[in-house]
C-alpha cells in the first residue's frame, strides 16, 4: 500500500517508484476489432481522435456497440 502526504506536490508523487512504474507501462486500450471500426468511419482525423478519446475507457463491449451505431448513423447520413 503507498501512503500519500496530503502536502505532496506533483513532482514529488512522480518520484515514487511505483507511480514511475505506473506511468512507464504502454497500455493499449483498443483492440484491433475496434481500430478496425474506428478506421472504417468515414469521418476526418480529428473526429477519429475524439470518438477515440470517447470510448478509451470503455469496456470492449460498449466500445463495439458505440462504434456500431456512429457506424449506422454514418451509413444513413450518406444514402
Amino acid at each position: 500500500m503507498i501512503v500519500i502526504k496530503a502536502d505532496a506536490n506533483e513532482e514529488e508523487l512522480e518520484e515514487i517508484p511505483e507511480i514511475k512504474k505506473y506511468f512507464m507501462r504502454i497500455f493499449t486500450v483498443l483492440s484491433k476489432e475496434v481500430r478496425e471500426k474506428l478506421n472504417n468511419l468515414e469521418i476526418d482525423k480529428e473526429k477519429k481522435k475524439k470518438v477515440k478519446k470517447e470510448i478509451a475507457f470503455l469496456s470492449k463491449d460498449k466500445q463495439l456497440e458505440y462504434l456500431d451505431e456512429l457506424l449506422g448513423l454514418n451509413n444513413a447520413n450518406n444514402n
